[in-house]
């Protein structure tokens, strides 16, 4: 342990009388829910997978996405939790055959 005055100079907020987080060395946290779920629908919306020789799959709708996501900074260093749960249905064809294929799939705890 530092003796007095010989610490860490980012470690000032015991001298601040309004005891500000200077540059967040402390522990912030951060809600990224919204952006998360909205940048997940995005990107799962998109998805499509074409196998040559197999067939396209594609997810058609994206059911449900429940969690939480959060930001962290600790010391400079970010720091990220996150659990989803997503529902999703997709729609497929395999080559050679006019008929579709449908079905969902569930991913219980993305985290």
């Amino acid at each position: 342990m530092a003796k007095w005055g010989e610490g860490d100079p980012r470690w000032i907020v015991e001298e601040r009388p309004d005891a500000t987080n200077v540059n967040n060395w402390h522990w912030t946290e951060k809600n990224a829910s919204n952006w998360s779920k909205e940048k997940l629908t995005q990107l799962l919306s998109a998805l499509e997978v074409d196998e040559s020789g197999v067939g396209l799959c594609r997810v058609s709708a994206v059911e449900s996405i429940e969690g939480e996501a959060v930001a962290n900074n600790r010391k400079g260093k970010l720091i990220f939790f996150y659990e989803w749960v997503i529902k999703c249905e997709w729609k497929g064809r395999l080559n050679g055959s006019d008929d579709e294929v449908k079905g969902t799939f569930e991913i219980p705890n993305l985290s």
